[in-house]
């Protein structure tokens, strides 16, 4: 038997519930699978998830330069600081 990760989703109101299963409905999925669908889609916008090596590696670089951005200025793009590291 294959073990499925479990995630609980609480809504805030008996519509959005009902509007979930009217669109998986349209779809013929079943709300669980509407709903798994469209977080893996929202992950993959998102950056999290990626099926491609560079796009992976262009989305870290992107979230190091994001975060280098909140912390303050370094002076030096997250690229470099990468290609730097991988030349010693």
């Amino acid at each position: 038997m294959t073990r499925k990760a479990r995630l609980g989703l609480y809504l805030e109101d008996e519509t959005m519930r009902r509007q979930i299963k009217i669109a998986a409905a349209k779809r013929g999925m079943s709300a669980t699978a509407y709903c798994a669908q469209a977080i893996r889609e929202r992950l993959a916008r998102d950056g999290e998830i990626i099926d491609n090596a560079d796009e992976r590696k262009k989305a870290v670089l992107a979230r190091m330069d994001r975060l280098k951005e909140e912390i303050g200025p370094v002076g030096v793009p997250a690229a470099e600081l990468v290609d730097e590291g991988r030349r010693r």
